[in-house]
């Protein structure tokens, strides 16, 4: 059975500048360390309007933090889950800790940002590996794709 999850394209606040990317299943996510901005993500922007997750796609937004004066972007990710409903990634140093604790591959590691983060997290889900907490591991079980860099070996791979 397929799996996919409706989503919602557009700014929380109207008056900002905002951006939105869905990065395919077969598509090849950056490495995050060439991760700066939109632009550094596969893909076209976005239309506001209804979108379609399906397993193994990543939506990548960014929105202005404030519309007067700039604060910076906020950024946020999301994937279908196995439920139907559109799973929000969070990205902090203690997920970048655990993903070096499930071995992910050290060329991911390298680079800095949320938005970097947040590519980490996603190529960590596609291979099988979940940084987050058991109730959360198996509804992120639909974004597994068993996909990594070429030549590269987790020390140790978590099973979601």
């Amino acid at each position: 059975m397929s799996v996919s999850a409706s989503v919602v394209i557009g700014p929380e606040n109207a008056h900002c500048r905002y951006w939105a990317k869905v990065v395919r299943a077969g598509t090849a996510l950056p490495v995050p360390s060439k991760v700066f901005r939109a632009d550094d993500l596969p893909g076209p922007y976005l239309r506001i309007g209804d979108e379609e997750l399906f397993p193994g796609d990543v939506l990548f937004e960014g929105e202005e933090v404030h519309p007067v004066r700039s604060h910076g972007w906020g950024y946020f990710a999301y994937v279908a889950g196995i439920s139907g409903r559109p799973i929000q990634l969070e990205y902090d140093s203690s997920v970048k800790a655990r993903l070096k604790e499930l071995g992910l591959d050290k060329r991911l590691l390298a680079g800095s940002g949320q938005l970097a983060g947040l590519v980490r997290v996603a190529h960590a889900l596609r291979a099988g590996m979940c940084p987050y907490t058991s109730e959360l591991q198996h509804e992120l079980g639909a974004v597994a794709l068993d996909l990594v860099l070429p030549g590269a070996q987790p020390a140790h791979r978590e099973r979601l």
